[in-house]
């Protein structure tokens, strides 16, 4: 079996492929011999071998390989991040969380004990203390919702109040010529902020429902895409590979990375793409607590269509590409 990174594919090869394939070396052009014309187109059609021909599949195969060097990507981070996304998945919106369990218990047995063991060492009681201010009301409040309610709509304030203070800039820093770091409620690695949000809107009062990108700089939303509202949430059920529950959220964000940003600073580095995931996660946390705050619902979710979001949005995947995806609402519960 052979991965190839460029198209996250998996292929099963010939041991004649297999041989000539491993004759290639990956630093240097080489010119193909006559005989090794068959062999060596197909695995340029399986995305192993770059080729410089003029076939537009060719070039956009190379224009991948080409983005993956300018865009500083470590190997292993690249085989992990497009070997695992996902076009087309369809997560069976007849199973329920508690059908679900039920079934792993009855194959499984039950899951491990949520509390690690004890390594033996001495034990010392801390203090069972309790605090009560707002921000401890807010952590013990904030809840992953399954259901929103359709029969209301979130405010423009709320809206606007989830984006500044959850994806917004408050602050700037010049750590050097040209080098320029701003400053987010949630931490980010190096203090690059590579992850930028792009909402979904279904039912905002007084804003149409559609695909927007988010300008931290200006504090704006700039529509790319107007949707009916019912398509806003099938495309955004879609996009979470059919978690309907979830795309009945009032406004949807998209958290795509900026892979550039966060390379310029981690060229290659095999940590590099870690500290991506970690902001994202970051963010929905920030996110979570936001809405608690305002008496909105929130979710995060990495179950993501991530190549189909990125045809969609325009995204090219190697410079800028998906990482998960979070969203509000009014809570069918309130």
């Amino acid at each position: 079996m052979a991965l190839a990174l460029l198209t996250g594919e998996r292929h099963a090869i010939s041991q004649s492929e297999f041989d000539l394939l491993m004759s290639v070396p990956a630093d240097r052009w080489v010119t193909t011999a006559a005989p090794d014309h068959d062999l060596v187109g197909s695995l340029i059609g399986k995305g192993l071998l770059v080729s410089d021909s003029d076939d537009p599949d060719d070039k956009r195969l190379r224009g991948r390989d080409e983005g993956l060097s300018d865009n500083y990507w470590n190997l292993y981070a690249a085989l992990y991040h497009y070997m695992t996304q996902w076009s087309g998945v369809q997560i069976d919106a007849d199973d329920t969380e508690e059908g679900t369990t039920r079934e792993l218990l009855a194959r499984f047995g039950p899951p491990p004990s949520p509390f690690g063991e004890s390594r033996g060492g001495t034990t010392l009681p801390l203090p069972n203390v309790e605090r009560d201010g707002e921000l401890f009301r807010t952590l013990r409040a904030r809840r992953t919702v399954r259901s929103f309610d359709l029969g209301s709509s979130m405010t423009l304030d709320q809206l606007s109040t989830v984006l500044r203070y959850v994806f917004g800039y408050h602050g700037f820093a010049d750590t050097a010529p040209e080098v320029v770091c701003v400053n987010r409620t949630s931490p980010s690695g190096g203090a690059m902020h590579p992850v930028e949000a792009y909402p979904i809107i279904t039912d905002v009062a007084g804003i149409e429902p559609g695909i927007y990108r988010y300008d931290p700089r200006a504090h704006s939303i700039e529509l790319l895409e107007s949707l009916e509202q019912r398509e806003g949430r099938r495309l955004a059920t879609s996009f979470m590979c059919g978690q309907s529950h979830l795309g009945g959220a009032h406004v949807s964000f998209v958290l795509a990375a900026r892979f550039q940003r966060n390379h310029w600073k981690y060229r290659w580095h095999q940590r590099a793409y870690a500290a991506i995931l970690m902001d994202a996660a970051h963010l929905s946390q920030t996110l979570y607590l936001v809405s608690t705050e305002l008496g909105l619902r929130a979710f995060v979710t990495v179950a993501i269509n991530g190549r189909d979001i990125e045809e969609r949005l325009g995204l090219d995947g190697i410079g800028e590409g998906v990482i998960a995806m979070t969203g509000c609402g009014v809570g069918a519960d309130y």
